[in-house]
């Protein structure tokens, strides 16, 4: 697979799940359907940030590697920043469950860590 492939891919993904994102909040009953509404904006949320800051972490790469970015550091990049907007979402979802505590945080972050730490030591 081509980078400028993949690249287009991501973006496209980033311009559908933008646009789904918004037609959600502004076309779909949360009241009517709560779990599919729910599910729904999450997911694509969760897409819309991770691709967008994907793209804007591969623009930043380019500039410091002066060029020599490859296809691994667009996949590295695209699974970390989907960690972390999972994260926040977690968060979310522990605030909106009443369970935020710091100790929460801290392990879901810990998990994360490992996650990705275990995910890298798997590709090497």
């Amino acid at each position: 697979m081509k980078k400028r492939f993949l690249l287009l891919l991501i973006f496209i993904i980033f311009v559908i799940s933008f646009i789904t994102f918004f037609l959600i909040l502004n076309y779909l009953d949360p009241y009517e359907y709560k779990i599919i509404a729910i599910f729904s904006i999450v997911f694509s949320f969760i897409l819309c940030i991770s691709t967008f800051l994907t793209l804007i972490i591969y623009f930043l790469k380019k500039i410091y590697y002066r060029g020599r970015v490859y296809l691994y550091h667009v996949l590295t990049s695209f699974r970390q920043w989907f960690f972390v907007s999972l994260f926040f979402v977690s968060l979310l979802f522990f605030e909106i469950l009443g369970a935020s505590i710091l100790l929460t945080w801290f392990l879901l972050f810990i998990l994360f860590i490992f996650l990705e730490l275990f995910i890298q030591n798997l590709e090497k």
